[in-house]
């Protein structure tokens, strides 16, 4: 973290948002040490306060991890909508927007990222978690029931959860989509696509993301029948 970094996380807290002050703090950790690094002492010290100092608003580790996986959700619905939109206005695709815009979200913040969706506890019964982890997943939801044959318009998922979701006629469609850009993305984080980028670097996997893994998923939706 740049001096100037912890000169603002530090005067954040001494005007008294020492809550924010140590999300702040904690990003900063997850962009330099990623979550192997991460540790409440390191948020604490960053954020100039003591140890003990984020159990007043966090209780935990477990409590600032899902405060920022709730960041983490509502970031990436909010560049999902956004994207959707604009695909709209420029008549494209909202599903391959979407697609984009996950994984631009995780490239820019790889460590929050892994918070969302790695293997660091949290408290999945926080009502601010839930609910910003259930927009991101109704976006996915909405998105990929939009390019069925048997589109059905919007739907509320969340309010047949659970347990009548196990036998939703579009969950494997759903699952194909999730599958096919979470796991391009995380391999290209964890640089297990590497050695196919060779010279080109990551740029031509992008590219290859865009043009044609994109494509073959869209295809593949708008042809499924849903009587099979």
């Amino acid at each position: 973290m740049t001096r100037a970094g912890a000169k603002a996380v530090r005067a954040g807290y001494h005007h008294g948002d020492l809550r924010q002050a140590l999300i702040d703090a904690a990003e900063a950790v997850l962009a330099e040490k990623g979550v192997g690094g991460f540790t409440l002492r390191e948020c604490a010290r960053r954020a100039g306060v003591s140890p003990a100092a984020p159990a007043h608003h966090f209780g935990n580790l477990t409590g600032l991890l899902t405060a920022i996986a709730t960041l983490g959700f509502d970031g990436l619905s909010g560049a999902m909508d956004a994207a959707a939109e604009a695909a709209t206005q420029a008549g494209g695709s909202r599903l391959r927007a979407i697609g984009e815009a996950y994984l631009a979200t995780a490239l820019a913040r790889p460590g929050r990222f892994r918070v969302v969706f790695g293997q660091m506890g949290l408290n999945g019964e926080d009502p601010d978690f839930k609910q910003a982890s259930a927009r991101a997943f109704s976006i996915l939801v909405r998105e990929t029931r939009a390019e069925l044959p048997q589109d059905q318009g919007e739907d509320d998922l969340f309010s047949r959860l659970p347990p009548s979701f196990a036998g939703d006629p579009d969950l494997a469609e759903i699952l194909l989509v999730w599958s096919v850009t979470h796991g391009f993305t995380t391999l290209l984080l964890d640089g297990q696509l590497d050695f196919l980028a060779g010279t080109a670097g990551r740029e031509a996997l992008l590219k290859l993301h865009s043009e044609r893994l994109v494509v073959l998923l869209i295809s593949a939706l708008r042809s499924s029948d849903p009587s099979a």
